[in-house]
């Protein structure tokens, strides 16, 4: 039924429309509420890795590994562009 109304498949037609959103995140203006979380959680990121570097190298690199993992869907979404 996709091939023949010419609709691309389920899976493509949801990660367009989460790139969509991700960029319309992006487009939020600053004192928005949406923006706000993803400003203070990429900020709470950056400051347990500035607080990691000062670990030994092997919990390093396994709390680097922790860090770029996504934590909610909000991260996931933005982190897609």
């Amino acid at each position: 039924m996709e091939i023949e109304a010419s609709i691309p498949p389920p899976r493509i037609r949801f990660k367009k429309l989460c790139n969509n959103y991700a960029l319309r995140i992006l487009k939020f203006k600053e004192n928005h509420v949406i923006k706000k979380a993803y400003i203070e959680e990429s900020n709470k990121d950056k400051d347990e890795l500035a607080a990691s570097s000062s670990s030994s190298s092997s919990s390093r690199n396994s709390t680097i590994r922790h860090l770029l993992q996504p934590k909610t869907q909000l991260i996931s979404l933005v982190s897609r562009v």
